[in-house]
């Protein structure tokens, strides 16, 4: 007869895989990628290092999944303001603000994320992260297309480039020898969503008129 696990196994499982990958985001964020040694996070989820090895063979996968969860539920925050209420500008303004505010109120861990060196694996991850970014900035701007509030213009384009210009934005800020967002971090964030806005521009309401005028001009 085949072995069945039962469900007090099951469940027993599933709670140190979670006590591994919780102990491998707390190292993440305090102390980024690097600090996440697979002896350390053995310790500090209280498994053997044996065991942590049945769960994740590597720690490449290890990262790889902490990055996956991490940056889903970020993005799951992101697609809620999306497709929440409030015109295209403002939930544009309000995504691209969550985003940078997040990121600096969380800043090892968002430096982790977005700028620290990492190997090819992770660089995948974070390849992916950007163009789900981009993925969510480019329907807001479509519908701000739509509704004349954003000027017409290549909405891939643009959305790669506000998922690219933010990151780029942060990395001097959240670096761990910076002290810019000590006294500094309100200003960051609204600097980073001025000129998002003023790059598709939805700094201030759009008029189609406009655009007549400057193609008959």
């Amino acid at each position: 007869m085949a072995y069945r696990r039962t469900d007090h196994v099951s469940a027993r499982l599933a709670d140190t895989r979670r006590r591994i990958l919780n102990a491998a985001r707390e190292l993440v964020a305090e102390g980024g990628f690097s600090a996440a040694q697979m002896t350390e996070v053995a310790r500090k989820a209280a498994v053997a290092t044996g065991t942590l090895y049945r769960y994740f063979p590597s720690k490449e996968e290890l990262c790889r999944q902490v990055f996956r969860e991490v940056s889903a539920r970020e993005m799951n925050l992101l697609v809620g303001i999306a497709q929440g209420e409030g015109s295209a500008r403002e939930r544009l303004d309000k995504a691209l603000r969550t985003f940078a505010t997040r990121a600096v109120r969380g800043r090892r861990l968002a430096y982790a994320l977005l700028a620290e060196p990492v190997d090819v694996g992770l660089a995948e991850e974070r390849g992916r992260f950007r163009r789900t970014h981009g993925e969510i900035f480019a329907g807001i701007l479509e519908e701000g297309i739509a509704s004349g509030e954003i000027a017409p213009l290549d909405v891939k384009i643009a959305a790669a480039c506000i998922a690219g210009a933010i990151p780029t934005a942060l990395i001097g800020p959240l670096a761990p020898q910076s002290h810019e967002l000590e006294e500094n971090a309100d200003r960051v964030v609204d600097e980073i969503v001025h000129f998002c806005l003023a790059a598709v521009g939805a700094g201030q309401p759009h008029n189609k008129n406009n655009d007549l005028r400057r193609m008959t001009a």
